[in-house]
């Protein structure tokens, strides 16, 4: 996916306005959803698979004792490795990827700081290397409030400091398009939230993802693994960055599962799933989006992908686990 200011033309290619957004313009989107809660609706493989996926810690358990899938030590090279290997798919998702034959390198480059790294690698792994950073300060942090405004700019800036220069850690300051392709070769082009408005839609979806995530971790009134599919479905709708907004919502997607008891990442990557299945999640994205914040909204399709993805990445992550123990 490409974020771009405009319109642009070339390669034979034409940029086509998201039709199916009907008579919707999307700047008239209300602060918060006008859709009385749920958003969706849940088919029947959807709820087997949140099943599933609620027994899924008691099932690691049973076959891996001594390990902790929670535990993320960056020092570790295993863990280490699937961090890179998700935040290295994350750049293949926007179009920004990098061969494996970095992977190995790349770790030993990390944890073996002695290791001579050419000029190539060493500007791939300042770029990358400061995304696996803020993937293990945003698993070990322990805040009061899961979600807050200032984390995510943290976050962001975290992320992007090196590359990004004074657009990191802020709030876009211009229009922001959405182009992607569908699977007939036409480019199509999405609005997104203005810049004027980026800054409250952002703190009013920290907020609302805050409140019920609590609500779901003290009287289970909601699912911390939906939350978490509403919350990248309305980030990406912001799309509140110039640039890395992709990458931050799948960051900030895998921090609130492993906060609601998702410990798939640490063992398989949901950044790998996605890009295994990049055409239906952006089909899904822009299918939900589609009257996003007004009476009409539903987000189903993105919410039986989104689900479907965790359930991927745990059921690989879960082969994964129980061939090392044979």
């Amino acid at each position: 996916m490409l974020a771009e200011e405009g319109i642009i033309h070339g390669g034979n290619l034409k940029i086509h306005p998201a039709s199916q957004n009907d008579e919707f313009d999307f700047n008239d989107a209300a602060i918060n959803p006008l859709r009385a809660d749920p958003r969706y609706s849940l088919n029947i493989q959807t709820i087997g698979r949140m099943e599933q996926l609620a027994r899924a810690k008691f099932i690691t358990a049973e076959k891996s004792i001594a390990f902790d899938p929670a535990r993320f030590d960056e020092n570790d090279e295993d863990t280490r490795r699937s961090i890179a290997l998700s935040v290295f798919a994350s750049s293949d998702i926007e179009g920004e990827g990098i061969s494996a034959d970095y992977i190995e390198a790349f770790v030993t480059a990390h944890t073996e700081p002695c290791e001579n790294v050419d000029a190539e690698l060493r500007h791939r792994l300042q770029a990358h290397g400061d995304i696996i950073d803020t993937y293990f300060w945003a698993l070990h942090s322990q805040p009061s409030q899961v979600l807050t405004y200032d984390f995510v700019l943290e976050a962001h800036h975290r992320m992007f400091s090196n590359t990004k220069g004074q657009a990191a850690g802020r709030i876009k300051n211009k229009e922001v398009r959405i182009h992607w392709c569908q699977r007939n070769g036409i480019l199509v082009e999405v609005t997104t939230i203005s810049a004027e408005r980026a800054e409250e839609f952002l703190r009013a979806l920290c907020d609302r993802t805050a409140r019920l995530f609590k609500a779901a971790k003290e009287s289970a009134e909601t699912s911390m693994l939906l939350i978490a599919a509403e919350f990248a479905c309305d980030f990406l709708a912001i799309h509140p960055f110039l640039d890395g907004n992709g990458r931050l919502a799948r960051l900030l997607s895998i921090y609130l599962l492993e906060k609601g008891g998702y410990h798939f990442s640490r063992v398989y990557s949901l950044d790998q799933i996605i890009l295994d299945s990049r055409a239906n999640y952006y089909e899904a994205l822009n299918a939900s989006q589609r009257y996003w914040h007004s009476p009409q909204e539903d987000l189903t399709p993105w919410i039986n992908y989104f689900v479907g993805a965790v359930f991927e990445q745990w059921e690989r992550a879960f082969r994964r686990i129980r061939n090392l123990q044979q």
